[in-house]
């Protein structure tokens, strides 16, 4: 009987410290954006460690655009870890998150085992958007890199980029529509009005 209630004992032990390093992870802090005296900011060194929000492949802003034989630049999604992690528990983004999106020319080499289709070829370019309420009114700031770039310069206030996701973005300003990793997460009525939120120009 002893040994039944010391095993019983260290299984309650070994959960209660799963818990608590689960809980830890979780609302471990964000890793903040640093910037240089210039006010760029600076490229995060872990950006290999980010979470896969999303891709698309050749997105348009209007209708009749795409073409089917140049389908343009594969876009991807990330979120810094700590954001995703807070998203997930929260339902929101935490003030400081940062999310990426890389993009790619799309290569229509045909070799190896791709003889009709598309893979992504070397980064072109990126950019992360920056949700902050110390940004100013709209609250978020984007930073555009060159793909070997260390720094990244900030997009004007007031630019096309703020306006569109604070217009057509389906949740807080991002376009999560377009991300499976967390689109289940965001309100219902998010995803109906972005559903009926197209033909943007």
């Amino acid at each position: 009987m002893k040994t039944v209630h010391k095993t019983v004992l260290a299984a309650l032990v070994t959960a209660a410290a799963l818990a608590t390093s689960a809980q830890d992870v979780v609302t471990k802090p964000l890793d903040a954006a640093q910037f240089n005296a210039a006010g760029k900011l600076l490229k995060p060194a872990n950006l290999d460690e980010w979470v896969f929000l999303g891709t698309s492949l050749g997105m348009g802003y209007n209708p009749g655009s795409f073409n089917a034989a140049r389908p343009g630049q594969f876009q991807v999604a990330l979120i810094e870890p700590n954001a995703y992690r807070y998203f997930v528990k929260n339902r929101s983004f935490a003030p400081g998150s940062m999310l990426l999106l890389s993009f790619y020319n799309a290569d229509t080499q045909s070799r190896s085992i791709n003889q009709n289709g598309f893979t992504q070829a070397d980064l072109t370019n990126f950019e992360i958007h920056l949700i902050d309420p110390a940004r100013g009114a709209d609250g978020r700031a984007f930073y555009t890199f060159q793909a070997d770039a260390t720094e990244g310069n900030l997009l004007p206030p007031g630019n096309g980029c703020v306006r569109c996701h604070t217009q057509h973005g389906a949740f807080q300003g991002t376009f999560a529509q377009f991300y499976p990793t967390i689109r289940p997460l965001i309100p219902p009525e998010a995803l109906a009005r972005a559903l009926a939120d197209h033909d943007i120009r």
